[in-house]
């Protein structure tokens, strides 16, 4: 993306220099002029325009270049504008000196000769950085430096700018502080989402790095190896940006009001914020106390944001009043125009983007005919779930989670072609004629020994990651072109590079044409150390005594350990002795450890700590000795190369030392002291044969180089130019006056009067689901405190990015279920997002875990430590688990409390390295084992057993084995002692999930509230639940649990458990097993867990109860269902009576995940819940709703065909009871859709010998084709919007556009009820009505005006609500 803003600024300054040719050349594009009558074109178009002649001379480049048009703009310009690029020109003040003058004639030799490759092979502090400054500026050529991580990156950048000191040196390195890439482990069946932070202010440098190659040729990017990762799509990124102008919209930029610029704002995806909450790729809306419209935005490739005023010119018409840019001081800086870019990288323009979308959907397509082909219809559906939510994100907001894995249909790319990358920026930067690859631009690879394998090397390790997520389903195969170059295709893109390293590979040198260039001599005439070899044994004491006696001397100590751990456990101990001591390595941010490193330049510490990155070319002259622990552990960390370059860190410093902690000497070892010997010799030598003295350096300047570069970022100016003249400084004033106003994109829509009301959701924690009109949700979240959190979502001046005001318009409903804490809650939402993986959450957390501590006692020194999931192998009876935890924090103060109490770390530490006793330690450890986890829960008297167990409570209710496959059952009376009204809840608990939730209402015997009233009736409530169960809950959940939990003994056990069975053996003939009922243990190791669970049910009953008191205190007035609905319904179908039996079906899909069916049933115009049923679809494969409406159509009749052939042969002879009732014939059969969907049911029916009544005028009841056993149904169809109603023999509605009707509106809530019914999304059932005398089986969601777990947009009312007669004051 990075690239992307500086093509643009390129693109656009050419042209204007073409226009002014005058004016000068700045690095700050904000005060070019505008394109006059040409802005209204479109950059693209303009740039054709531009550069015609040069179409021809490039039609025949095998490679595309989406930068070659953008190129010869950029020469015309430099052309135009002498001076804008300066000389390369050497500013140090020392001299070449050494092997420094000799190896800088070779160097320039070799490349001016056509050397392809060169390798410069100097020893450590031999100024190799010096040498390549000096090459760089006589050869006047751009240069690409790559290092091979971004501390080596950053101190070659400080060195280089030091040298260079008048051109252009920029850090190109990657942005993230820290980066976990999306992998499935195909052993463990783990799938790892990406997970990244980005640093802003890398970002910003990266941007000033391409920006710079656009812009000039005296430049030097320092980059790490990520880039050779693609960057985005330059044409398209170029085609986003805009340009405002203190113009009106007839010759500006066409961006006349606020309304306008904020529009194209969230084209470029930058994200709407208030309350002067800015950061880069953000902005925010306000008014002046003149009432005019403020848009303040912060482009990402700005030091500071700029500020934009509208109103009305003098003339009277729109536009842009004022442009401003914040300045560090507190002052503005005026300007005349502005060009903007867009906020992310990945965008791609409207038309461009629709084409994409396409491309994705036939590739999808494609690849799920593939995978259901092959038998792997798990990968199938799970490929289509994600690409559809992806390309909803895609079409909705422009941008979705791993945008990049569709970079090559966004880019229009051909399958395998390669990205662009930095190289093609860097051609831009050379001269294209000059080279035959890529331009007359430098490579120059920094420590190849290490660089070149690892560039070679990431592409293998990249496209091994993304073939098993392809191969899983997890991606398309286009995602498999989202890679970094290969290494051919790096290489074709070289014209000449210089190899550097004090260690050349085999390769390196076979690579050259030419000797390699040596530097063994160093301009400070300091040898190579002297180097030790001492016992282990007392290697801690030994160390701390040289480390003390440098400290005396103001030098410094590098010490080498082989693990992070222990990296950081020797810096403990360090302290802990009294010495100033840090740690780095890899698990830290790239400014902690430009910072740890800053720390032991300047003296704050004396000795630093470290695995592998205290190696390669770190200038750190005040160091005097390293020291390398276990230094006879044979490997990658101790091989040849890696001993030679870490002692290397003390060949600058006079007094250099390496000491060698080992027991034996191991060949590695040998081969890198007969090096050093030999080097020190050939110095030595040379120091006698010209009479000098060794001499210390005092290195490099200390300031980290995200310090230098953060402050030069402030005013940017090449080559001492100040920047245009025509920048008007004005007083210093307030950037966002103080009064805002909120943009009307931070509402929630409310047409028509629409509201959300808040006031009855409790302040208590749980998980919330926002929903459409359909019941699917968008957005699954936690919360402390649920009512306050709803609000922040509806609350005017909240903030909002696109993705979430997106998700909020769509948004009909918020529903919730109450937890026992917030740990709960946090926990409860990672699974439902996981399962449900809702579209506009942020993260598809379908990899999300929450940690455990491990314990690894098999290990030879057993420790504690934090793990993300439990380990399932062969191995696992090494480790012992206890959690889960909701926050690693929580572990860390655990294990803190463990270490304060029993000093495990430091025991350990001192039994591997020597000076402790390896069996104390293990029976330390054991103690702490067995006192903090597996003490009884009575015990007291540890402190931290009790914060254990506090912070494990959440795993005792999600986490916990024995939730795997139970249901919890509590009742709640009504509090008034003379009401008979109570409510049974049952919650399903599957998988670390709630897979469901049951009210039901009932009436207490006689007003009894005794145990045995509750006990008989739970017992009455669970024979009627389990006997309408219907084919399961999705997700290949069992319907029937394994265990029951219930609040109060029931008493007639075994009458229940055969009730439970036989309903079990009818739904799922294939499970098997017992079914145990019992009430929370008082004792043993299900006491707690027990107690959770009963305390999550029994909040959650008592919220449905309270419901029901809440409506009863509202009052309902007199019911409206008279028949008149019925009456007119059967007019409007020609019925031969009124309907008594009506059935409703729809087609659900859970996000892509699953597709299920549902039937409601009303009978006489009510609910009948017990009759409502769910479908699993079992032949249709992906989504077809057509499909699927034939399957399950056939399913059912053929179930009432079944049901009449036992009712013949005499079973079920009670009419309209148990099997006979849930399958007899309807008067009515409603479908939820169109013509489409009415055909395809009438398909399915007519399988199943169902002849559908055509009601036409003069039409047949049925076909004299079938036989006496057919059934005829008459069936009709409801189309969602203008809710037209379509019968079979008909092709227009029957209803002529009048919806509003008795009869339609019977129709559409027995619609709305099969959309809220479905309970394949995990929706919160919600408090019912009683209807008579019945239990009112509540299955699924009832979307209500108002209740303690539902909120609903209103007016106008919920229809069920209206159409039964309950009118809300």
């Amino acid at each position: 993306m990075t690239m992307l803003v500086a093509a643009s600024a390129s693109a656009l300054r050419a042209v204007t220099v073409a226009a002014v040719a005058s004016r000068q050349l700045s690095r700050t594009h904000s005060l070019r002029r505008p394109f006059a009558d040409k802005s209204s074109c479109s950059t693209s178009a303009f740039l054709s325009q531009a550069t015609r002649p040069y179409h021809s001379a490039f039609a025949s480049s095998k490679r595309r270049d989406p930068l070659l048009a953008v190129r010869m703009n950029h020469k015309a310009a430099l052309a135009s504008a002498p001076g804008s690029s300066l000389p390369f020109e050497v500013t140090s003040r020392f001299e070449p000196s050494g092997d420094q003058p000799q190896a800088i004639e070779k160097l320039i030799k070799n490349i001016e000769e056509g050397d392809r490759f060169s390798v410069l092979r100097g020893v450590t502090g031999s100024g190799k950085t010096y040498v390549l400054g000096h090459t760089i500026a006589r050869l006047n050529r751009p240069t690409l430096v790559i290092c091979h991580n971004k501390t080596l990156a950053a101190q070659v950048a400080r060195e280089l700018k030091s040298f260079l000191g008048n051109n252009a040196v920029e850090l190109f390195v990657s942005y993230y502080n820290h980066y976990t890439p999306e992998s499935y482990a195909e052993a463990t069946g783990t799938y790892i989402a990406k997970k990244s932070s980005v640093n802003d202010e890398i970002d910003a440098l990266r941007h000033r790095a391409t920006r710079a190659l656009l812009e000039r040729r005296d430049v030097v990017i320092v980059a790490s190896v990520s880039c050779i990762y693609g960057l985005g799509l330059p044409r398209e990124y170029l085609d986003a940006s805009i340009s405002v102008s203190v113009a009106n919209s007839s010759n500006g930029s066409g961006v006349a009001t606020s309304d306008a610029l904020v529009a194209k704002l969230d084209a470029m995806l930058y994200d709407h914020v208030e309350d002067g909450d800015l950061l880069r790729g953000t902005y925010e809306i306000s008014d002046d106390v003149s009432g005019k419209a403020i848009v303040t935005l912060w482009p990402p490739h700005e030091k500071m944001p700029i500020r934009v005023a509208f109103g009305t010119h003098r003339c009277g018409e729109q536009g842009i009043l004022s442009i401003y840019q914040a300045t560090n001081d507190a002052s503005l800086t005026e300007l005349e125009h502005f060009r903007i870019f867009p906020a992310k990288h990945h965008v791609t323009s409207q038309d461009k983007l629709g084409d994409a979308c396409v491309a994705i959907e036939d590739e999808l397509a494609s690849r799920v005919e593939e995978l259901n082909s092959s038998g792997k219809y798990v990968e199938s559906q799970r490929l289509q779930q994600r690409v559809m939510n992806d390309l909803l994100m895609l079409r909705e907001t422009g941008h979705c989670q791993g945008t990049e894995n569709y970079s090559r249909h966004l880019a229009g790319r051909r399958a395998g072609e390669a990205p662009d990358t930095l190289l093609n920026y860097m051609k831009f930067a050379g001269d294209q004629e000059a080279g035959e690859r890529g331009g007359d631009w430098l490579l120059v690879i920094d420590e190849s020994h290490v660089t070149v394998p690892q560039l070679r090397a990431m592409y293998h390790g990249d496209r091994a990651r993304k073939e098993k997520l392809v191969k899983h389903g997890f991606r398309l195969p286009s995602a498999l072109d989202n890679r970094p170059l290969q290494e051919h295709e790096f290489w074709e893109e070289v014209s000449q590079a210089v190899l550097v390293s004090a260690t050349p590979s085999k390769r390196d040198l076979e690579r050259a044409e030419r000797e390699p260039v040596d530097m063994v001599i160093r301009p400070t005439h300091v040898c190579d150390p002297v180097c030790y070899v001492r016992p282990k044994d007392e290697q801690l004491e030994d160390l701390l005594k040289e480390v003390r006696h440098r400290a005396k001397r103001k030098e410094r100590v590098l010490a080498v350990a082989l693990t992070k751990r222990d990296a950081e456990d020797l810096a403990s101990f360090l302290i802990d002795h009294g010495v100033r001591a840090d740690y780095i390595h890899s698990g830290l941010t790239t400014v902690e450890r430009a910072d740890a490193l800053k720390s032991l330049q300047s003296g704050d510490i004396d000795c630093l700590v470290g695995v592998n990155l205290l190696r390669e070319g770190l200038d750190l002259p005040q160091v005097s000795l390293v020291a390398i622990l276990n230094a006879d552990s044979e490997g990658f960390l101790r091989c040849e190369t890696s001993l030679l370059q870490t002692i290397g860190r003390a060949a600058r410093n006079a007094n250099g030392e390496a000491v060698l902690y080992a027991d034996r000497v191991t060949k590695s070892m040998q081969a890198c002291l007969d090096e050093t010997e030999r080097r020190r010799k050939q110095q030595l030598a040379h120091n006698k044969e010209n009479n000098v003295e060794s001499k210390s350096t005092n290195g490099s300047n200390t300031l980290s180089i995200f310090d230098l570069l953060r402050d030069e970022s402030d005013v940017e100016s090449y080559g001492g130019r100040e920047g245009d003249s025509n920048k008007k400084r004005i007083a210093p004033m307030q950037l966002v006056p103080s009064s805002p106003s909120v943009h009307k994109r931070n509402h929630l829509k409310r047409a028509n009067g629409d509201i959300f009301m808040t006031e009855h959701i409790p302040s208590k924690s749980g998980v919330y689901f926002w929903k459409d009109a359909n019941g699917s949700i968008l957005y699954i979240g936690k919360a402390k405190k649920l009512r306050s959190r709803v609000r922040s979502y509806l609350s005017p001046g909240a903030k909002h990015s696109l993705r979430i005001r997106t998700m909020l318009e769509k948004a009909e409903t918020v529903e919730f279920i109450l937890t026992p804490s917030d740990r709960d809650a946090l926990i409860l939402e990672s699974n439902l997002i996981k399962q449900h993986q809702p579209p506009y959450n942020v993260l598809l957390k379908d990899d999300e875990t929450y940690p455990y501590i491990c314990a690894s006692i098999g290990d030879r020194y057993p420790r504690f430590f934090p793990v993300p999931r439990r380990l399932e192998s062969a191995e696992s009876s090494r480790y012992r688990y206890y959690g889960p935890y909701p926050h690693y924090s929580e572990i860390n103060s655990i294990l803190d409390s463990i270490e304060r109490k029993y000093d495990l770390r430091v025991k350990s530490f001192a039994a591997r390295y020597g000076s402790g006793s390896g069996a104390e330690y293990k029976q330390e450890f054991t103690k702490a084992l067995k006192e903090v986890f597996e003490a009884p829960a009575a015990d007291k008297n540890c402190s931290v057993l009790a914060k254990r167990e506090e912070f494990e409570e959440a795993g005792l209710l999600i986490g916990s084995d024995y939730n795997h496959c139970r249901d919890v059952v509590a009742i709640e009376p009504h509090p008034n002692d003379e009401t008979r009204a109570a409510v049974v809840y049952i919650l399903q608990l599957r998988d670390g999930t709630v897979a469901g939730r049951f009210s039901y209402a009932a009436t207490l015997q006689a007003g009894l509230k005794s145990v045995d009233s509750l006990s008989d009736t739970i017992h009455t409530i669970l024979e009627r639940h389990y006997q309408s169960a219907g084919e399961g809950i999705p997700g290949k959940k069992s319907f029937f649990p394994d265990e029951i939990l219930t609040e109060y003994p029931v008493n007639d056990m075994k009458t229940l458990k055969q009730s439970i069975r036989s309903s079990r053996r009818q739904a799922e003939p294939n499970r098997k097993g017992a079914i145990q009922i019992r009430t929370p243990n008082k004792r043993g190791p299900k006491v707690r867990s027990d107690e959770r669970a009963m305390i999550f049910a029994k909040d959650n009953a008592k919220q449905v109860a309270m419901a029901r008191i809440i409506r009863d205190e509202v009052g309902a007035l007199e019911s409206s269902i008279d028949g008149t609905a019925t009456k007119e319904l059967a007019r409007l179908l020609s019925l031969e009576k009124e309907p008594h039996r009506i059935e409703c079906y729809d087609i659900s899909h859970t996000q892509g995940m699953a597709t299920v069916a549902s039937r409601v049933v009303f009978i006489d115009g009510k609910p009948a819940k017990h009759l409502y049923r769910t479908f699993n679809l079992k032949t249709v494969q992906g989504v077809d709703d057509y499909k699927s409406l034939e399957e399950v159509l056939e399913r059912r009749f053929r179930r009432m065909s079944s049901s009449n052939e036992d009712n013949d042969n005499g079973m079920n002879a009670a009419a309209g009871s148990g099997n006979g009732e849930a399958w007899s014939v309807p008067d009515l059969v409603v479908i939820d859709g169109g013509r489409g969907q009415l055909s395809a049911a009438i398909k399915g029916m007519t399988k199943a010998n169902v002849i559908p009544r055509h009601t036409a005028p003069g039409a047949p009841l049925a076909s004299a084709s079938h036989t006496k056993r057919d059934t005829s149904v008459q069936v009709c169809a409801l189309a969602k919007n203008e809710e037209k109603l379509f019968i079979p023999g008909r092709s227009s509605a029957v209803n002529h556009g009048a919806p509003d009707t008795p009869a339609l509106l019977l129709l559409r809530a027995i619609r709305d009820e099969s959309h809220i019914s479905n309970p394949e999304s995990f929706t919160p059932s919600l408090p019912e009505w009683s209807i008579a005398d019945t239990v009112d089986h509540e299955k699924g969601r009832t979307k209500v005006l108002i209740t303690l777990t539902t909120i609903t947009k209103a007016p106008p009312v919920n229809l069920l609500m209206y159409y039964l007669g309950y009118i809300v004051d």
